[in-house]
């Protein structure tokens, strides 16, 4: 047994400099008068008498159930279209299913719209709220001016006033909408330019924050502004996984607009993680959006996790392959790819004697079909566990070479003698290095492992008897869990047959070991 081969992912920053954002025009229209800056009223919910993250809320054949974790077996069953009211959040349960029923360009246009007029994301009762105004026929440009109407009535949390110039309005669009501040602030030329199309009435405050946001989205790739569009999608995914995925609000209408503004505050171009951290959901398998049915958690409770180790997999001169198809979730979309291990012998990682394994990966098909990349790992093998000290990735991206080098600290423990539904548990830091730079990078995460049984499984690769492994990795506080399912008989004991999360489903389409 030994873990899944990791995919690393690297973030490179580049310098901004100011040039010209533009847009072009369009009709301007009206709106009615109406406050989209606070939460719509909720229909009466139910009440909890703790926080959101001291329960979990799993979906039924009927409506869904919810659990207080630490309150024993007793569970509340409630309707598919309930509203909960937890001691901080509220939770609307009819959300996603709404949403799904609106044109994908009309869903993310009200996103956008709450992040360009008041920075912050949307709550889920807001968000049914304004989905049913476009299911009656509300336009998008009647929806922006109505948002306008509503933001003036907050002036310290939005910026904006009844008596502002257009010249003010037009910088806070360009702050909000294109994340532009700063160094890469708009020039005295676009800003007058978009503040004449205003004064003239060619177009409404509401017609022009749907002008701009077009104009955002068509810079997608700029080498110099490409950071724009990549700014408002992070916010817009980040403001569909609070309100549409989560269903979340806040008790407080004052907290949901304050907290819907940090929220957004914490999206960078290239990271979501702390705005996620920040909403901290620790329900980690709940999504409304999810079609597919949970995970089961509980596995057999039965077997032996020792026979699905192969000491025989880490002997020089023995290699094996496998290929492997991921389909993401819940867009559909799959990749394949192909990879080789092989043991190169004994070597020294950073003060340690180690083995180094060697895993070859090529894609196959998907965006990235034909990137080839190289994972060195650094280990010692034992009668009891693997223990991995770091790792060298070396992979090529166009004509650009990059070669990352992470050390773990300590290092980190796969054992293979777990007993039944226990947790093994670790902490440890990971350095990351880039061949090139001198930045270094450190993150701590905490990781436990909980063998659930042997479990018969059917996979294109064939049908095996597997020893199903729960992950549990911990980072900036936020909890990812993904099973894996190791296979236990026949010539392919101890690969990977199977790796499931709630985003994405990998499949073993072929295995095989050679000495």
């Amino acid at each position: 047994m030994f873990k899944p081969h990791r995919k690393f992912t690297h973030s490179i920053s580049l310098s901004i400099l100011a040039a010209t954002l533009c847009a072009c025009g369009g009709q301007t229209d009206t709106g009615n008068a109406s406050s989209a800056m606070q939460a719509a009223p909720a229909s009466t919910a139910i009440t909890f008498a703790g926080a959101r993250n001291n329960y979990t809320v799993k979906r039924t054949t009927s409506g869904f159930e919810v659990k207080e974790i630490n309150g024993g077996a007793n569970s509340t069953v409630v309707a598919k279209n309930a509203h909960l009211k937890f001691t901080d959040m509220t939770l609307n349960l009819e959300v996603a299913d709404i949403y799904r029923t609106m044109p994908a360009t009309s869903a993310r246009n009200l996103i956008e719209l709450y992040v360009a007029f008041f920075n912050r994301v949307p709550d889920a009762d807001g968000m049914v709220y304004w989905m049913s105004e476009i299911k009656n026929g509300m336009t998008s440009n009647q929806l922006a001016n109505n948002f306008y109407n509503a933001a003036v009535q907050y002036p310290d949390l939005t910026g904006y006033s009844s008596n502002m110039s257009s010249s003010e309005f037009v910088k806070i669009i360009y702050k909000n909408v294109l994340g532009r501040t700063g160094s890469s602030a708009p020039s005295n030329e676009e800003v007058n330019y978009w503040a004449a199309e205003l004064d003239s009435g060619r177009k409404s405050k509401g017609i022009l924050v749907n002008t701009m946001l077009e104009s955002a989205h068509s810079f997608a790739g700029n080498p110099t502004w490409g950071w724009v569009p990549q700014l408002l999608d992070n916010k817009i995914t980040v403001g569909t996984y609070f309100a549409v995925e989560q269903g979340l609000g806040y008790v407080s209408p004052t907290d949901t607009v304050s907290k819907g503004i940090a929220i957004a505050a914490l999206v960078k171009p290239d990271d979501m993680t702390a705005a996620k951290s920040y909403i901290n959901v620790k329900d980690i398998s709940f999504n409304l959006l999810s079609t597919t049915p949970p995970i089961d958690d509980t596995g057999s409770g039965q077997g032996d996790s020792r026979n699905c180790f192969n000491l025989e997999l880490f002997k020089q001169g023995v290699k094996h392959y496998t290929e492997m198809t991921t389909t993401m979730r819940p867009s559909g979309l799959s990749e394949s790819y192909a990879v080789s291990y092989s043991l190169n012998g004994t070597t020294n990682f950073k003060g340690y004697s180690a083995l180094e394994f060697v895993a070859d990966t090529l894609m196959l098909t998907g965006p990235s079909a034909g990137i080839k990349s190289q994972v060195k790992s650094y280990i010692s093998v034992s009668d009891a566990a693997v223990t991995t000290y770091g790792s060298i990735l070396s992979t090529k991206f166009g004509n650009m070479n990059y070669v990352v080098t992470n050390t773990m600290t300590p290092p980190e423990v796969f054992p293979f003698a777990l007993a039944l539904n226990q947790a093994y548990t670790q902490t440890y830091t990971v350095k990351q290095e880039m061949e090139g730079s001198t930045n270094v990078s450190q993150s701590s995460s905490t990781e436990t492992l909980v063998f659930l049984g042997t479990e018969t499984i059917s996979v294109p690769a064939g049908n095996f008897s597997t020893c199903k492994i729960k992950h549990i990795n911990t980072s900036n506080g936020i909890d990812t869990v993904s099973y894996t399912w190791h296979i236990a008989d026949s010539s392919a004991r101890g690969l990977i047959a199977k790796i499931e999360a709630d985003d994405a489903l990998t499949v073993a389409t072929k295995v095989s070991i050679t000495k």
